[in-house]
C-alpha cells in the first residue's frame, strides 16, 4: 500500500510482544480497543490503556510493545490541528460517547469494507476527538476492570468482584468508576452486553436463546425485554427488518 493511501484512514492494528519501532510521514492517533500498549517516544515511556488516546506526531521515532491479543484503532492523519493540543500534551482521555463510537467503528471495520462509510467514520471521529475536554486519563486501577468486562461479558460480575480486581473497597470502586466512566458498573455492563447482542442479531443467524446466553442472560425473556427497551424492537423483529433491507423481495 502506498504511503499516501495510508493518510486519513482508520485501521485496526495488533502489535507484538517484542519492542519494535519506526517513524512515519503522517500524524497518528492510537486508541486501544482492548488492553494497553507500551510506547517509548524519545526518552519518555508511556502506557496507553483502553479509554485513552495517544498522538504520535509525524517524523517522531517511537517504539511499541503489546500483547498480541490486544487490538488498537489507529487513525493516520495529515493534520491534527483539530485536536487543539499543546505541543507538550499527546496523551489524553476519551469521553464515553467517543468510546462507544470507536466500538462501532471496530465492528464496521472488521465486518465490511465500504470506502464511503469508512470516510464518514473517519470524519466523525475527528469531530468527536476535537470536542473532547482534555480530562484526566482512566485511572490505572480501572484498566484491568474494563478489560475484564469487555473480555467476559457473559460472566455475572458483581461490584465486589470488580472492586477486588481494582484493589479497592466497594464504595471506593463505585465512586471511582462513576467518576471516570460516567455510569455505574451495572449500567456499563448492560451497555456492553447490548452492543454485543446487537452485532449478533444483525450480523449472524445465531439463535436468540444462544445470543442471550452469550451476552450473560440466563433468562431469555429478560434478555428480550432489555433488548426491546434499548433498541425499541424485539431481537426477532429487528433481525427480520434488517434481513428485509438487505434482501428486499421483488414483487
Amino acid at each position: 500500500m502506498k504511503e499516501t493511501e495510508l493518510i486519513n484512514h482508520l485501521f485496526i492494528r495488533t502489535y507484538g510482544s517484542q519492542l519494535e519501532g519506526h517513524a512515519h510521514d503522517y500524524h497518528q492517533i492510537l486508541m486501544p480497543l482492548m488492553g494497553d500498549i507500551r510506547m517509548i517516544i524519545g526518552d519518555q515511556a508511556i502506557n496507553v490503556s483502553y479509554g485513552e488516546a495517544l498522538v504520535i506526531r509525524k517524523g517522531v521515532y517511537h517504539q511499541f510493545q503489546a500483547r498480541e491479543d490486544f487490538r488498537f484503532l489507529v487513525a493516520n492523519i495529515k493534520d491534527i490541528e483539530f485536536l487543539q493540543l499543546p505541543l507538550s500534551e499527546i496523551h489524553f482521555a476519551m469521553d464515553e460517547k467517543t468510546l462507544l463510537y470507536i466500538s462501532f467503528v471496530e465492528k464496521q471495520l472488521i465486518s465490511a469494507h465500504n470506502q464511503k462509510i469508512e470516510w464518514m467514520m473517519f470524519e466523525l471521529l475527528k469531530e468527536l476527538l476535537g470536542t473532547i475536554k482534555m480530562s484526566k486519563r482512566l485511572d490505572t486501577r480501572l484498566t484491568a476492570v474494563v478489560h475484564t468486562l469487555k473480555s467476559n461479558i457473559a460472566t455475572n460480575h458483581t461490584v465486589k468482584s470488580l472492586a477486588e480486581i481494582a484493589c479497592l473497597s466497594e464504595s471506593q470502586f463505585k465512586v471511582l468508576f462513576k467518576e471516570h466512566l460516567g455510569c455505574t458498573p451495572n449500567v456499563y455492563i448492560t451497555d456492553l452486553r447490548m452492543q454485543a447482542a446487537l452485532g449478533l442479531i444483525l450480523n449472524t443467524d445465531t439463535p436468540i436463546t444462544i445470543v442471550a446466553e452469550r451476552c450473560g442472560y440466563d433468562n431469555v425473556s429478560a434478555f428480550i425485554r432489555r433488548f426491546s427497551t434499548v433498541y425499541h424492537q424485539t431481537p426477532h423483529r429487528l433481525r427480520c427488518n434488517n434481513q428485509n433491507m438487505k434482501h428486499p423481495r421483488i414483487s
